[in-house]
């Protein structure tokens, strides 16, 4: 159960290094399952994710831009 003192990085910190990613203050992302990052969202099958301003440059580093 999610408490609603707790962030999304609370938990972020529990899970595995490697393979997920942070992108938005609200979503942590599969690596393995994007299938397009272009502008500000991430596109993993028929789901749209945006990119937190936060996360840009994170997101950027990873497809090596």
């Amino acid at each position: 159960m999610i408490n609603n003192d707790e962030k999304i990085s609370d938990y972020e910190a529990m899970l595995p290094i490697g393979g997920l990613m942070s992108v938005h203050k609200s979503f942590i992302v599969a690596l393995e399952k994007i299938n397009l990052i272009e502008g500000n969202r991430i596109m993993i099958d028929t789901h749209e994710i945006p990119i937190g301003q936060t996360y840009k440059s994170r997101v950027s580093r990873l497809i090596g831009a």
